[in-house]
């Protein structure tokens, strides 16, 4: 029998004989499981190994009729509808090795969910296992050596704000809903990275459970080149249970939020934008997003971030402010705490998103004219094209000294498309797959975060000179690919067996 159909048929049982019974639900967690191997065979996940895996944990071990299994597998983006056979709610870092451990044993698929936030879904996997670290949310501030330790689940709002207490700051990402871990992995970009650098910049040590089930550290002394892949390697080497940053001092404010100006002056603005990127300071960071709502409306939003002395960021604002007829300005002094929720109302949980990002080291007209033209097509509802300013600190530091590649870009392009109604998803991914098209040949390199569905084709383009190193690293600590739900790194001669 094939894996689909063993599975198919067993769910089909499930169903048959009375899912919505509680009485029957609670019979259930004794029974035989079906399962889906790491390399996509069947597996059964006996009933006696389940209760001997859920007596080690601290967390719940959930199956598909456990109270809370609807819940806990659900995750922010709603394009991905999958069903774990099990879920390992980890409370700590013994349950992760315990997670781990029986995962590697039974040679299952594995997928780490930290704040649940995978563009591509990676964080949940179809009759797997889902190790879920959401329960680990401890943020620890020493505020006199600026370190910071963070746990798996914490998601950036929740560190922004310990941080922000004492006047400090991590540079993270721009959705407050975000997972700590999964922005950390992938490098990290955000509205601070040109003054400070990225996430992974910050990032001075981690604990990690590898692929055999130990549990080790990674920092300066101990396993460097474990530390070093992880700061943009992704989730390829293990799972991380504690990360530590060396935070900076910053004020609890900053002068931020969006200029709209009409579609019709989009052309121009970005023109302006343009040569405007080549004196601005490392204190302010632009993204200009073409976006359409679902309505059907048009507009330029022009979003910045300035964190330098308020005569300078006057300076700038008013600057931008002539870039063409402005319709709304919310650019004002804000909290850096609220500064950095500002963009989680237009990316709600639940809402299916398809998005691509890449990377250039300088704006093209001819892909400035692309961008403009594709937002007024069919299909763009809810969609976004966005032109992140990069450079800055984060330009500065050499490619080799973190995993994290492109560091030498000028640009983030994204290229977003979102839907509510199933039946929108057709037409709004191939608004986004025919626009995506179009800045493909531009792009020098791709940020592993976006575009990991893809994995081993991209795998050079995300990683850069870097991949043979991280190779190696992949080889040492993971042999067997365990760990391959994400921006994939193939391990030599990589065992199936």
């Amino acid at each position: 029998m094939k894996r689909r159909e063993f599975v198919s048929r067993s769910l089909a049982l499930v169903a048959a004989t009375g899912l919505a019974s509680p009485r029957w639900a609670r019979a259930t967690e004794s029974v035989d499981v079906p399962a889906v191997s790491r390399i996509g065979g069947a597996v059964v996940l006996k009933a006696a190994d389940i209760a001997d895996f859920r007596a080690r944990l601290s967390g719940p071990v959930l199956t598909r009729t456990s109270e809370g299994y609807d819940v806990a597998r659900r995750i922010w983006n709603g394009a991905f509808d999958r069903h774990p056979a099990l879920i390992a709610r980890c409370a700590n870092a013994a349950d992760v090795t315990s997670a781990v451990q029986f995962a590697a044993h039974h040679d299952l698929l594995v997928a780490i969910r930290g704040g649940g936030h995978s563009l591509p879904g990676l964080s949940v996997c179809e009759s797997g296992i889902m190790i879920d670290l959401a329960l680990m949310k401890s943020v620890r501030v020493d505020a006199k050596t600026r370190d910071v330790h963070v746990e798996p689940g914490v998601l950036l709002g929740a560190m922004d704000r310990e941080t922000q207490a004492l006047g400090l700051v991590v540079p993270a990402g721009t959705v407050s809903h975000t997972g700590v871990a999964g922005l950390t992995l992938g490098g990290g970009v955000g509205r601070l990275q040109r003054k400070f650098g990225l996430t992974v910049d910050c990032l001075v040590g981690a604990d990690v459970v590898t692929a055999a089930g130990k549990l080790v550290q990674a920092n300066a002394r101990e396993n460097p080149d474990l530390l070093w892949a992880l700061q943009g390697g992704g989730g390829n080497f293990g799972v991380v249970t504690s990360f530590e940053y060396r935070a900076f001092e910053f004020g609890r404010t900053a002068v931020a939020g969006g200029i709209v100006f009409p579609i019709e002056q989009a052309r121009g603005v970005l023109d302006a934008f343009a040569n405007y990127c080549e004196t601005a300071s490392d204190e302010l960071w632009m993204d200009p997003v073409l976006e359409c709502d679902a309505a059907g409306l048009r507009q330029l939003n022009f979003t910045l971030c300035h964190c330098g002395n308020s005569a300078n960021a006057a300076k700038d604002v008013a600057a931008i402010r002539k870039f063409g007829k402005v319709v709304r300005d919310t650019v004002a002094e804000k909290s850096w705490v609220d500064i950095q929720s500002e963009f989680d109302r237009d990316s709600p949980h639940g809402r299916s998103y398809y998005m691509s990002g890449g990377r250039i080291t300088r704006l093209i007209p001819a892909m400035l004219d692309h961008a403009v033209v594709s937002i007024k097509l069919p299909g763009a509802e809810l969609g976004k094209i966005s032109l992140t300013q990069q450079g800055g600190a984060s330009a500065r530091r050499p490619t080799a000294s973190t995993a994290y590649a492109s560091r030498d870009a000028s640009h983030n392009f994204v290229v977003r498309a979102a839907w509510d109604d199933p039946k929108q998803a057709t037409v709004r991914t191939g608004w986004q797959k025919e626009t995506w098209k179009g800045f493909a040949p531009y792009s020098v390199g791709l940020y592993a975060n976006l575009n990991a569905a893809e994995a081993n084709v991209r795998a050079r383009s995300a990683y850069g000179e870097n991949l043979e190193r991280l190779v190696e690293v992949k080889t040492q600590y993971d042999p067997k690919n365990l760990f391959h739900l994400n921006p994939n790194i193939t391990p030599r001669a990589a065992r199936i067996d």
